[in-house]
């Protein structure tokens, strides 16, 4: 009898094992890298010297940090920032699978203080509904609001058409410099020069041409003659690396925004494309251009 209740005590034992429940600090939750549900800056387009905002929120991350100065933050907050001017700002979520990025750009427009040389700053993003881009398939031309240079996945090619709105400089300003910011940019594949697999896209040209809007982009807009700004080969593209572009002169010795300002245009416009059509790889390979901001450094008499 002592032998039989000792035997019933041992199977209520095995059972509560059986069925006794998992502590939920010892369940090990599914591996998967950190997921950003959401990342943006508020506004997106700011003057010099006035604030903004970037706001996030991140799910399933040990650790998420924004460049930038800006630091190691919570899963979900908001931190105010005073860029002096047009940044990115990348965050890097990170946990035991891996990290994952979201980059957002903050534009800094509007004229910066007065410099000892007496000269000033003007930033300018890019106009709405101005710029975009031109895939072209065969004889037919498709316009697009994303403005992006290269090819897509059927090996058509695209030329990126960026305008800068020149009405809030004087009519008087003399010009001494003029970049074209693309820090702001994005990849797709590999728009390149230095792909060597399938060939490469060639260099990037910049051309300084007035095409109005995008409501106009055509045949005529897309095979333009119009004279080049800059020439460049991209090498080993990161998102959100510096890429800066002296634009003030173009092959033909032209001040290009003094020529506009002087002509009483109100707009500068420009197209960029790549000098090899597409690589024939069947891979999307373009740089996106959405980000991109117009500086120019300027006097008046």
């Amino acid at each position: 009898m002592k032998k039989l209740f000792s035997s019933f005590l041992l199977l209520l034992v095995l059972v509560g094992c059986i069925y006794l429940p998992v502590p939920v600090s010892q369940v090990i939750p599914q591996a998967g890298r950190p997921v950003v549900t959401n990342f943006a800056v508020i506004p997106a387009i700011v003057t010099a010297g006035q604030n903004a905002a970037l706001v996030w929120d991140v799910s399933g991350a040990q650790t998420v940090s924004i460049d930038n100065g800006v630091g190691t933050v919570p899963l979900s907050g908001s931190k105010s920032i005073l860029p002096f001017a047009t940044t990115a700002y990348i965050l890097t979520a990170v946990n035991s699978a891996g990290s994952s990025t979201a980059v957002v750009t903050v534009a800094v427009v509007g004229n910066l203080p007065v410099q000892q040389d007496g000269e000033r700053v003007v930033i300018l993003p890019i106009v709405p509904g101005e710029s975009g881009s031109l895939v072209k398939s065969g004889a037919s031309y498709s316009a697009s609001n994303a403005v992006c240079a290269g090819d897509n996945p059927a090996n058509q090619a695209s030329r990126a058409f960026l305008s800068f709105d020149l009405t809030t400089l004087p009519p008087t300003a003399v010009i001494s410099n003029a970049q074209l910011d693309l820090t702001g940019y994005s990849v797709m594949g590999n728009p390149t020069y230095s792909s060597a697999m399938w060939g490469n896209m060639g260099a990037l040209e910049i051309c300084q041409y007035q095409y109005g809007s995008t409501g106009s982009l055509g045949r005529v807009a897309y095979e333009a003659i119009a004279p080049m700004v800059a020439g460049l080969k991209l090498m080993d593209l990161q998102d959100g690396a510096s890429l800066l572009v002296d634009v003030t002169l173009d092959e033909r010795g032209n001040n290009v925004v003094q020529k506009l300002i002087s002509g009483g245009q109100g707009r500068c416009q420009f197209r960029l494309g790549f000098f090899t059509s597409t690589n024939w790889d069947s891979i999307a390979d373009m740089i996106c251009l959405d980000g991109a901001v117009l500086k120019i450094k300027y006097s008046v008499p």
